[in-house]
């Protein structure tokens, strides 16, 4: 396995490793998994040399870290700062596309009675990993107890990633797979009530 290089990474070149989609969804699946290099591979659907050649760039730029286990080497998140950075990123993105863009009223037909798509719809479909994790977050957490989200998206390690982050946040979660589209239900638990 490579061994990290002294003498850390400019920001231009953090800039450009950070830009791939695969060393993306790479950082993603790491985010809450301390995964080996063939549950990366598969989970991506890429071949070992490919995930390898990502990996080792990441660790050379000291964003991953490499664990050894009696289990083999597996692979982890080792900044947080780099993931700060990306959900300020996603941020600003959906900022900036927001101004000027227009509602999009797409699926509104066919949702169960729960939700409302004028404050629960996240659509996701044309972002790539992080940007629909990150968003779906970010609206989870202003979600109340016996309120529903419904996430449209097209990405499907989105669709993995959102439907994992929602059953670890207590939530109920149905999927919906129309096509390439994936229509992600989920609804926050009402709190228990003790008497």
């Amino acid at each position: 396995m490579p061994k990290r290089r002294t003498g850390g990474v400019s920001i231009v070149n953090l800039f450009k490793l950070l830009s791939n989609q695969t060393r993306l969804d790479i950082l993603m699946l790491l985010r809450d998994n301390c995964l080996s290099l063939s549950e990366i591979s598969r989970k991506l659907g890429i071949d070992f040399s490919t995930a390898y050649r990502h990996l080792e760039q990441l660790i050379n730029a000291g964003i991953v870290k490499i664990n050894k286990m009696p289990s083999g080497e597996r692979f982890d998140f080792s900044s947080v700062h780099v993931f700060r950075m990306l959900e300020e990123a996603v941020e600003l993105a959906q900022e900036i596309k927001s101004e000027g863009a227009k509602k999009i009223n797409a699926f509104k037909s066919n949702l169960p009675d729960q939700f409302d798509p004028d404050k629960k719809l996240l659509d996701m479909r044309g972002q790539m990993c992080p940007i629909p994790e990150i968003m779906t977050k970010k609206e989870l957490d202003k979600l109340q107890p016996g309120e529903a989200l419904l996430v449209i998206c097209d990405y499907p390690l989105s669709r993995e990633r959102i439907t994992s982050l929602a059953l670890r946040s207590g939530c109920t979660v149905g999927v919906e797979e129309i096509g390439p589209i994936s229509k992600i239900y989920i609804s926050k638990l009402p709190a228990l009530v003790n008497d």
